[in-house]
């Protein structure tokens, strides 16, 4: 079996892959009871498959002039996430052969997940067990099959000699994370610094901060970002948005939905330079202030919280 991803976040969903395969079944058929689901931090079980399924033996091999002729899988679409799941990761390397063998001949299974927004955080395993003749057959991947749900806040921002950002880990579980630091060079160019490490469970973790640059923490496999900063509200301009150059100079914006056009002034210009994304709405002068409600009433400029 396989998840993706391994790491979530409340309210997203998981995908599950479940391989049946039969090659092996010689003059005999299997109709077994198959058992799939997911056992949270709790313990609690959510079924997600509880079905019998056929399982056929395989037709005698033919004669070789005969077998380029007869197929004997439909075609089976596997997707290469399957393929780098079982690269990484406890006892799967020794299996690659195995599964790349398995992948036309099994029969491909997937389920999807969502997590509820009040669900448990930590470690979730998953349930698989197929029922043949009072017998149960457990996953082969069983030391992989499982994924866990996170979630990472802001508590505080300290000032002082040190400026410090405090995070809370919410999980029973380490979580890794990812500090990305940026500021500009000689050059006016965007640079980062970056660490990796993990942060322990249930527990609240200062982070030393850069006294001016602007600081994001990363994770849930760097899909979820957080300001380090007082402030977590930036302005974006409206990626949409189509940019038109006269002269070599950016002079007009046209929507690309409706005929309109807007024309930039020194000022608005300014203001759609600096919304990249990381320019703070806290730092905006006052009339960048009213530049901004002229622009954001056009949809031109949005706020984004990070």
């Amino acid at each position: 079996m396989s998840i993706f991803p391994k790491r979530t976040v409340p309210g997203k969903t998981i995908t599950i892959h479940w391989n049946f395969n039969i090659s092996s079944l010689k003059e005999v058929h299997i109709f077994p009871l198959v058992k799939i689901g997911i056992k949270d931090p709790n313990q609690n079980v959510t079924m997600l498959f509880e079905e019998h399924v056929l399982g056929l033996p395989n037709p005698e091999n033919e004669a070789p002039e005969l077998q380029k002729k007869q197929l004997k899988y439909l075609n089976k679409n596997t997707p290469l996430l399957l393929l780098a799941e079982y690269l990484s990761g406890a006892c799967k390397k020794e299996r690659l052969v195995e599964i790349l063998e398995n992948i036309q001949s099994g029969r491909h299974y997937y389920f999807t997940y969502t997590i509820p927004d009040d669900a448990p955080l930590g470690k979730y395993t998953l349930v698989s067990e197929v029922h043949n003749s009072g017998n149960i057959k457990y996953s082969k991947t069983i030391t992989d099959d499982y994924f866990f749900v996170e979630k990472i806040t802001l508590d505080s921002v300290l000032e002082g000699e040190e400026r410090k950002a405090v995070i809370i880990n919410h999980s029973p579980e380490k979580t890794p994370v990812k500090i990305v630091e940026c500021y500009k060079d000689q050059d006016d160019a965007l640079k980062t610094r970056v660490r990796v490490f993990e942060v322990e469970p249930l527990m609240k973790t200062a982070l030393l901060l850069s006294a001016n640059n602007e600081e994001f923490l990363f994770y849930n496999e760097e899909r979820e970002v957080i300001s380090l900063a007082d402030s977590s509200s930036y302005l974006l301009r409206n990626q949409e948005i189509l940019e038109v150059n006269k002269g070599g100079q950016l002079h007009y914006l046209l929507k690309k939905d409706t005929d309109e056009a807007y024309e930039l002034t020194a000022e608005t210009k300014e203001l759609w330079d600096k919304s990249t994304g990381l320019f703070p709405k806290d730092q905006m002068s006052k009339k960048e202030k009213e530049v901004f409600e002229e622009m954001s009433s056009e949809k031109l400029i949005q706020q984004i919280f990070l």
